[in-house]
């Protein structure tokens, strides 16, 4: 097997130091541009990303119940460095690391570019091998997710990594025995499964990675025994890190995915359906087969926030119209010579092009398309090198394509403060009395979990309303909400409310429910200066 530094230019090449201090510099200034852009508050930092963490490294699994919502399900194991390094160091240290983490994936679009792209002068390729890695991370939904808490770049560092590995061997896994191959294979599949493991929808290029193993230049039944050792390879992984997670909602909830496709694992604190997001999915047969044209056209198509590129367009655009040319021209046409190498770059394509598929049916969240985002601006290179066009034609339509997705860019914003604050999330929370025999009970749809960890410990949280279920909906979590209230009550326990301000009256209808109502002593306020200093109340409650 190759070195893994053999994606840098030769030792003897001057072109070697070059590359590694681009390599090394990378990374800290991707650290610095997630300073310069400000401190994430996003939605789902303060719904899920930063309490999730918090219940799992202090175990409030039988203290808490529903904070964070639906996501108070997903695997934390993610989102524990951030939270740990968050709650005990600086702000900008920890927006600094995010970024710092993420700017690795340079590296590995790097060492992809560096493997796929034919340039004699070793010079001029790292500065263009560079130049397409900064240009992958710098999309408008890369941008709008560097130095935040999402992790579709952090999850994108398997799949890359495990990219990287597969295109660099491939030469060696389609010509040397089949043993020794198909173990290696195994291997490379790992770094994708971790990946999946933490977050379940990266799932999709995971399949994309095994499926671009069909497309090899190997005998048929040899492309069929990478695919499935690398697809074990993957589940190996995701077992590693989904494996723990998956147990506890089985033990606790009585599926390994609760809520989700709860029609196969019939969990009875549930409805039997999906429970997947669908409402970005494609609704017609237009939908799917125009969708980047859509999304290029507003991004709102496919998420919340405004945003524009257009390097997945141009790249649904130049694919087809390549292999089309190439296939069905009237002119034979021997590709000399070459603009990218021909085993890489049919996998590459072969790979993210099935990522894409399955993102369409699956998803059509565009948060879930960085990766492929990252990556598009090598595929675009790899498709117009396929057509049967001079180089320095290819070349120059390739150059031209690069900068119209630079003309394209506008990144999204995902909210982030104006300023940075002393420590990531901080709030005034009045003190409460007692809090061993306190439970605060949340309502409405807002995400305000990021709180929770400021409060005194023993105080246990139940949120009574969320997107995962109100209590005038027949599901069999409401039962567990009422035996846990009831539990409370018996115990002559103390009844809170925690809520946004201007949420206040929202919350009656739900907490009559449970045969509470508002006490008429008045509201405390909490301030939370995470989130453009939003206004909390904290409320006792006494019975109907």
């Amino acid at each position: 097997m190759p070195s893994p530094f053999a994606f840098l230019p030769p030792q003897d090449s001057p072109a070697r130091k070059l590359a590694i201090l681009l390599l090394v510099l990378a990374p800290l200034l991707f650290g610095f541009l997630a300073l310069y852009l400000g401190q994430d508050a996003n939605w789902d930092l303060r719904n899920y990303h930063y309490y999730n963490a918090y219940a799992f490294l202090n175990n409030r699994y039988d203290t808490d119940l529903l904070p964070a919502q639906t996501p108070s399900f997903y695997n934390p194991l993610m989102d524990v460095p951030f939270f740990w390094l968050a709650s005990h160091a600086p702000a900008r240290v920890a927006g600094f690391a995010l970024g710092f983490v993420q700017g690795l994936n340079f590296l590995l679009l790097f060492a992809l570019a560096h493997v796929t792209l034919v340039i004699p002068n070793a010079r001029r390729k790292v500065f263009i091998c560079a130049a397409l890695a900064a240009l992958g991370l710098l999309g408008g939904g890369g941008i709008a997710q560097i130095g935040t808490t999402f992790g579709d770049n952090i999850t994108s560092l398997g799949m890359l990594l495990s990219a990287a590995l597969v295109v660099r061997n491939l030469d060696h896994l389609r010509t040397q025995d089949a043993p020794k191959i198909f173990l290696k294979t195994l291997v490379f599949g790992i770094p994708a499964g971790l990946m999946v493991g933490l977050k379940l929808p990266s799932v999709l290029y995971a399949v994309g990675l095994c499926g671009g193993l069909l497309f090899t230049r190997a005998s048929p039944w040899r492309n069929l025994a990478l695919s499935f050792f690398f697809g074990l390879g993957v589940l190996l992984g995701a077992a590693l890190t989904f494996g723990p997670w998956a147990y506890f909602l089985q033990t606790h909830f009585g599926s390994p995915v609760f809520p989700y496709f709860n029609g196969f694992f019939g969990s009875p604190l549930a409805p039997p359906t999906s429970a997947r997001d669908t409402a970005f999915a494609p609704h017609s047969l237009s939908d799917i087969f125009l969708m980047p044209f859509l999304f290029a056209q507003s991004g709102f198509r496919v998420g919340e926030i405004a945003w524009r590129d257009w390097r997945i367009p141009l790249l649904y655009v130049a694919l087809p119209l390549a292999l089309a040319w190439r296939f069905f021209g009237r002119r034979k046409w021997t590709l000399q010579p070459r603009l990218t190498a021909p085993t890489p770059s049919r996998y590459l394509l072969a790979s993210f092009a099935l990522s894409y598929g399955v993102w369409l049916l699956m998803f059509s969240i565009y948060r879930y398309a960085v990766t492929l985002e990252m990556i598009a601006p090598l595929l675009l290179v790899c498709a117009i090198g396929l057509l049967p066009l001079g180089l320095r034609t290819r070349g120059i339509i390739a150059g031209l394509a690069l900068l119209i997705v630079v003309w394209s860019i506008q990144p999204g914003n995902w909210h982030r403060r104006a300023s940075w604050s002393k420590t990531f999330v901080t709030a005034e929370i009045p003190p409460v009395s007692d809090p061993a025999h306190a439970m605060i009970l949340m309502t409405g749809m807002e995400p305000y979990a990021h709180l929770i960890p400021l409060f005194p410990p023993e105080i246990s949280v139940t949120r009574i309303q969320s997107n995962f279920s109100s209590p005038e909906q027949d599901k069999g979590i409401n039962t567990v909400i009422h035996v846990r209230i009831d539990a409370h009550r018996a115990a002559k326990g103390r009844f809170l409310l925690l809520i946004p301000a201007w949420q206040l009256g929202t919350s009656d209808g739900a907490l009559a429910f449970f045969h509470l109502k508002r006490a008429p002593k008045p509201c405390e306020t909490v301030t939370d200066h995470l989130f453009d200093d939003n206004l909390l109340k904290l409320c006792d409650l006494e019975g109907l």
